[in-house]
């Protein structure tokens, strides 16, 4: 993660240099700074009966706690951005015991508590600089941290978060990226709205795409290139025909022409991807022909 994590230096308010509850307002580069150590928050976890976890930093967010049906477990990450397959939402009630202990583990492994209390706001940041984590124990024991300016967590411990989060899925059945996610992502368009004429521009090209009932022919600058039925998959139109040659196993979605479309009913558009000539493998958006 790239990152040496917070308690490194005497910067952050540690050792004494801030006292007990002090709070600091001042201006730095990025804005107002607000920033408080707690003395009295325990330094040292004695009970192993964590009851629940959360934990949020750039790369994910993530909590579990445990309840009377069972450990609920609730992760999302991954790129929001686009559609790579990256981008994950878990929400599920764990059939194993294994995340509690393994993140308790954790917390004593790399001794977060030792800078349990530590807060620190800076007005103005953008998200994904900090992190946030807080635990709390059946003992009433409590660990609690957090930062947006910088990582209160060393690297390798967020990893091993990461790590046991991701292992716990797995052992459900779950992953993390779009397929192995269990709760649904995208607002997509269904078959219905996708009925009609569609424009857009791909490199200074004109492109149309016409959906008829389970058809859609797309042209470029007039000529039809690709005539073809489609199905709505996993948050993607895709096209039924397979690349020439190819098995279904084989090719994976990998087809000659038109390769699928991801819908965003929202914004009355949505991205064509497609071999739009031999060797451009590329996407466009496209909006609806009001004509």
């Amino acid at each position: 993660m790239g990152n040496e994590g917070f308690g490194a230096g005497e910067s952050h308010g540690i050792n004494g240099i801030l006292g007990k509850n002090l709070m600091t307002n001042h201006h730095d580069a990025f804005g107002s700074k607000h920033e408080s150590y707690d003395d009295n928050a325990a330094k040292e976890i004695l009970s192993d009966e964590l009851i629940s976890f959360d934990f949020s930093n750039k790369t994910i967010s993530a909590s579990c706690e445990l309840k009377d049906d069972g450990l609920h477990v609730f992760a999302s990450g991954g790129s929001s951005q686009r559609r790579d397959g990256t981008r994950f939402k878990l929400d599920y009630i764990s059939c194993t015991d294994f995340l509690l202990k393994k993140l308790n583990s954790i917390i004593k492994q790399y001794d977060l508590a030792r800078n349990n209390g530590y807060r620190c706001h800076v007005d103005g940041l953008p998200d994904g600089c900090g992190d946030s984590i807080s635990a709390i124990y059946k003992s009433a024991e409590k660990l609690n941290m957090s930062s947006n300016q910088a990582p209160t967590v060393l690297s390798d411990a967020s990893a091993a978060i990461y790590e046991a989060f991701h292992d716990d899925a797995l052992k459900n059945g779950l992953d993390f990226n779009t397929s192995g996610s269990n709760v649904k992502i995208y607002d997509d368009a269904d078959r219905q709205y996708l009925q009609g004429k569609w424009k857009g521009k791909h490199f200074g090209r004109e492109i149309i795409a016409v959906f008829t009932g389970d058809t859609v022919k797309i042209f470029v600058e007039g000529k039809m290139s690709d005539n073809t039925e489609y199905t709505i998959y996993d948050g993607f139109v895709r096209a039924n025909r397979l690349k020439v040659g190819k098995t279904k196993a084989e090719s994976d979605h990998d087809y000659e022409e038109f390769e699928g479309c991801s819908c965003f009913a929202k914004n009355n558009s949505f991205t064509l991807t497609a071999y739009f000539l031999k060797n451009s493998y590329s996407t466009c958006s496209l909006y609806k022909d009001q004509e």
